[in-house]
């Protein structure tokens, strides 16, 4: 029998916003992280993946490993104990936003020959993922602690 649900129809509503976050952590690769304005241009921009280098790399490993827990979990494969998923989702989501810190500080030296290089939207959709799996593994841990306490 074929089922129409999908993979988040299946989640909770805390995986399901780890999940999201998850995925808008990595996806925030795409957006502009970084730009300059100019008075009679619009402007220039770099992607996330333009700029990539090891904490690019870093970020999307953690959203990456953080969605395969989500999605692990939700088929009946929690992590051993005393790791709980909520814990794990914490942890990456700080480690992500250590990481977006590290980036906003550390931009590139110039684009395109302009030295004042901004912050463009992008960061900010990586800086909401990471604050999405903080919740979302909050959420999952606050839902769990009762049951845990019953034991």
């Amino acid at each position: 029998m074929i089922h129409d649900r999908s993979i988040l129809a299946s989640l909770r509503p805390a995986e399901r916003l780890a999940a999201l976050g998850g995925v808008a952590a990595a996806g925030s690769m795409l957006f502009p992280w970084y730009g300059i304005e100019l008075e009679l241009i619009s402007g220039f921009s770099q992607t996330g993946l333009e700029a990539f280098n090891f904490a690019h790399a870093a970020l999307v490993a953690t959203a990456g490993a953080a969605i395969v827990l989500v999605w692990r979990c939700a088929g009946g494969d929690p992590p051993p104990r005393p790791l709980g998923e909520g814990a794990l989702l914490i942890a990456a989501g700080l480690w992500i936003g250590l990481l977006i810190a590290y980036l906003a500080v550390d931009r590139p030296d110039e684009i395109a020959g302009f030295s004042k290089v901004r912050l463009r939207y992008g960061i900010f959709v990586a800086l909401g993922g990471a604050a999405a799996l903080i919740l979302g593994g909050l959420r999952l841990r606050t839902a769990r602690a009762p049951l845990e306490e019953g034991v």
